[in-house]
């Protein structure tokens, strides 16, 4: 071919050769290389990383070759039909001459010397071969022959067609005698060989280049011409369904036979091919619009090499064979977009080509690298995270570091506000102890409190400062608020039992108690056997607030940096910080933010402390710390801050849940509080846990919180007579004419308190509907004496039928209607998956799927 240029063919008889031709025609079968190292020569290459192409054959005298077309037969493979500049058309076998090759060397030609410009190969009859040549005005331009003829006939055409005109492209349809050519550039036509020469359709177009059918939809093909390509429904002739604008000439286009609706569209001189799904373009076109389909560019080559031509793998899914200008011909697997899909219940699923979904959920280990935080809130919630009425903060739910300063928080102030303390019963904060949100000026007394444990004639006092709001922030902190320190000695008890070694020595030695640090880090590393703690211990013994000293200059400085634990390097930068603002302590991260601000209410004079409480605030705001909520308190700046915190974690739970001790607060009516639990409910039904959205709901209106409405009752029972709910009471008004019920009796009907008709019958009892519930004589003896409610209790957990308190309720079955006593028909399909009512066919047991009990539970009244 001119120009270098190189075509290449996937084989329509073997998934593993394909054909290239360039200067020859060369047949080659690809294999796997996995294990080989072959040397790369003239007759073999690496196509990919684990394939390399074979030469089987080749075929030389190709120097007047103009179109090809491989015979579609399994057992003749590698019989090619080469039409000609001169108007011939060779059969040849790249494989050779020989007992598989019947048909190598036969020639058929026109009358006159015309260029052949396509053939192509029946597919419903194979050997049927169709060419199209150049105009001559005495002779047709479409000819067809069968070259499976004996010899004597088998250079006479079958059938001549369009006479007197140039056929450019030419194709057959699938599974039928249909064939479709373009005409003098500017037609095309629908020819059936079987009804004669005359076409049977046509329309005028320039697209008559290249002809190709979708395999997928038989009544569809594609066409081009210049830089335009045409989708075409032979339904609708008269224009194309679909134009497709290309910015360069378009050199050639194919359909993908493994994907459906799929396009490859190559451009003269590109380095990429374009992609089009045309899914949408399955039906005609519109009047006014046409479908727009999915477009998408594949780069295959780099360094300026072009594409010179390509070809789909007939059998394996999206697999591409490329040639390039260089003359190297590479193999590529196009990815397919994915679909996916991400349940609320954390299973992730998409699409993988025509091959099975793919499907990972969070017990798979790759899921953990999604961080995909909705796993945790839904464990959480299903172990009950946030709901019970005394949880503690140490509990294994409130373990993750985000989340267990916050509880511990709301523990204190609801201690607090047991004993009346209007921060606890308000939920404050930190800033509304010290009174910084209402510009209050803080006047703290300054103390010089002496160390205790150590010789106070070599050891100056350190000053710290004392007042009521002072007092306040250590309270809401934990920390020791008197002067007498009542509570540190408990509070260092428990660290050490906790395992929070470091942190009990750390607040000793903030308390002065420079002896019982020692004690603790000496005990506990004796127990422990950790070496690390008696090092301290020995270090702090050393103590002496001398500058000069080798144990301020030395041992404290290398001790402080080999220490990994925060808050051992805390208690060195204590005991060695040079000045009274304590920077190294305060800028300690490690340490926990309650530690940190109770160390300030001690030991920072009013300025510092207040500069260094709003320093902290915005800081852990900007972070989204829930940390702040200590600072901030259920206040305007603490929604803020939870607003900070949603959008960089999306813990809607956490937030939501906090709200059930806001129930009484201003901010209960913020917006941003109500879109977060009605999107946390969302989140807990999309989950299906019910139950614990019912338990949330439970405790979310128990506060009444202003301006959130209880739920309106959405289930009613209605008299079968009249009409009218049956129902005692509704929305707290009695529905008893003349009725001077108290709503601490409990009614009992057996009639329609409107229409004063008689309730249904229970299906087991036969008594009315509301009177009071009696034992029944069942079908068999033993059912009858037996406890009614034993089955009840596997669900309900109760072991009587009196104490049952959905005993006397109404329970009714949606597909039959019949019903009764819960009570008795609990008991009932105990032994029994039909209905109660004589005559009724109705399993009701069967229809339920989610409890051994009747299906549908219907409301009712006591």
């Amino acid at each position: 071919m001119a120009g270098g240029r190189l075509e290449v063919y996937w084989s329509p008889n073997s998934p593993d050769k394909f054909l290239t031709w360039g200067s020859d025609l060369s047949l080659y079968q690809v294999k796997n290389t996995s294990g080989r190292d072959d040397i790369a020569s003239a007759h073999n290459f690496q196509i990919s990383s684990n394939s390399r192409a074979y030469q089987l054959g080749s075929f030389t005298d190709v120097a007047f070759a103009k179109c090809l077309a491989w015979l579609p037969v399994p057992e003749l493979e590698g019989v090619i039909a080469i039409g000609q500049t001169n108007g011939r058309i060779l059969l040849t076998s790249v494989l050779g001459p020989g007992e598989t090759s019947p048909f190598h060397g036969k020639e058929y030609a026109s009358k006159h010397n015309r260029q052949c410009n396509a053939v192509s190969w029946g597919l419903t009859e194979p050997y049927i071969l169709a060419a199209g040549f150049e105009k001559h005005r005495s002779e047709h331009g479409l000819i067809l022959w069968d070259v499976a003829k004996g010899v004597n006939d088998s250079n006479r055409p079958i059938m001549e067609m369009a006479f007197g005109d140039t056929i450019t492209s030419v194709t057959w349809f699938n599974h039928s005698h249909t064939m479709v050519t373009g005409v003098n550039s500017k037609q095309l036509r629908l020819y059936d060989f079987r009804d004669g020469t005359k076409h049977t359709g046509s329309t005028n177009t320039r697209a008559v280049f290249s002809i190709v059918q979708d395999p997928f939809v038989n009544h569809r093909f594609a066409s081009y011409s210049d830089t335009s390509v045409c989708i075409w429904d032979v339904r609708n002739f008269e224009k194309p369904v679909l134009s497709l604008q290309q910015n360069k000439t378009v050199s050639k286009i194919s359909w993908c036979p493994t994907h459906h609706s799929f396009l490859g569209v190559l451009c003269k001189e590109s380095t990429s091919l374009s992609l089009y799904d045309i899914q949408n373009a399955n039906g005609l076109a519109a009047e006014e619009m046409e479908p727009i389909p999915l477009e998408r560019g594949l780069i295959l080559t780099e360094n300026g090499e072009t594409i010179s031509s390509f070809a789909w793998h007939l059998n394996e899914e999206n697999r591409l064979l490329y040639s390039t200008s260089l003359l190297n011909i590479k193999e590529h697997i196009v990815v397919d977009r994915i679909t996916l899909n991400w349940s609320p219940s954390s299973k992730l699923v998409w699409n993988c080509g025509k091959k099975i979904l793919q499907y990972i959920d969070e017990t798979d280990s790759v899921y953990g690298r999604f961080s995909d935080f909705s796993v945790i809130m839904r464990q959480r919630a299903v172990e009950g995270y946030g709901l019970e009425a005394d949880f503690k903060p140490d509990s294994e739910l409130m373990q993750d570091v985000t989340t267990r300063e916050l509880w511990c928080w709301v523990d204190t102030c609801r201690k607090l506000a047991q004993s009346g303390n209007p921060l606890g019963i308000n939920f404050m904060g930190i800033r509304s102890a010290l009174r910084l949100d209402t510009d209050g000026v803080m006047k703290s007394e300054m103390f010089q409190v002496p160390w205790n444990g150590v010789e106070s004639a070599k050891i100056s006092p350190i000053t710290v400062y004392r007042s009521e709001e002072r007092n306040q922030a250590l309270r809401l902190c934990g920390w020791p608020y008197d002067p007498e320190n009542s509570i540190l000695g408990p509070l260092l008890e428990k660290l050490q039992a906790d395992g929070q070694v470091s942190r009990s020595a750390a607040l000793s030695v903030f308390h002065m108690k420079i002896r019982k640090a020692i004690k603790i880090l000496t005990r506990s590393g004796v127990q422990k056997n950790q070496v690390s703690y008696q090092l301290v211990a020995l270090a702090l013994a050393g103590f002496t607030d001398n500058r000069e000293t080798l144990w301020q200059q030395e041992i404290c400085s290398m001790q402080k940096n080999a220490l990994d634990d925060p808050y051992l390097r805390a208690t060195f930068a204590f005991l060695t910080s040079p000045s009274e603002k304590y920077e190294s302590v305060l800028n300690e991260t490690g340490m926990s933010v309650r530690d940190r601000i109770g160390f300030a209410c001690n030991f920072l004079s009013d300025t510092h402390l207040s500069e260094f409480i709003e320093y902290l605030n915005r800081q852990l705001t900007k972070e989204g710390n829930l940390d702040g909520m200590l600072l901030t308190g259920l206040s305007t700046d603490g929604l803020n801050l939870l607003q900070s915190h949603v959008d960089k974690t999306g813990d809607i739970q956490t937030v939501s849940l906090l709200s059930l001790h806001a129930s009484n607060q201003e901010v209960s009516k913020d917006g941003r509080m109500q879109q977060w639990v009605n999107s946390y409910r969302s989140l807990l039904d999309s989950w299906r846990l019910w139950t614990q959205r019912a338990k949330f709901d439970v405790q979310f209106y128990k506060g009444n919180p202003s301006g959130v409405e209880k739920p309106p009752q959405q289930v009613y029972v209605s008299c079968n007579y009249c009409g009218k709910g049956i129902s005692v009471f509704s929305g707290g008004k009695s529905k008893l004419p003349f009725s001077r019920s108290s709503p601490n009796v409990k009614s009992k009907l057996t009639g329609c308190p409107n229409c004063r008709n008689p309730l249904p019958r229970c299906a087991v009892c036969m008594m009315h509907l509301g009177s009071p519930l009696a034992s029944w004589g069942g079908p068999t003896e033993h059912i009858s004496k037996k406890p009614s409610i034993n089955v009840a209790s596997s669900v309900s957990g109760v072991t009587s039928k009196k104490s049952h308190p959905f005993a006397s309720w109404i329970l009714w079955c949606q597909t039959c209607r019949h019903g009764g006593h819960s009570a008795h028909l609990l008991e009932w399909f105990a032994e029994h998956s039909e209905c109660p009512v004589t005559g009724c066919s109705c399993r009701c047991l069967n229809l339920d799927t989610i409890g051994h009990h009747i299906p549908v539970i219907a409301n009712g009244h006591d």
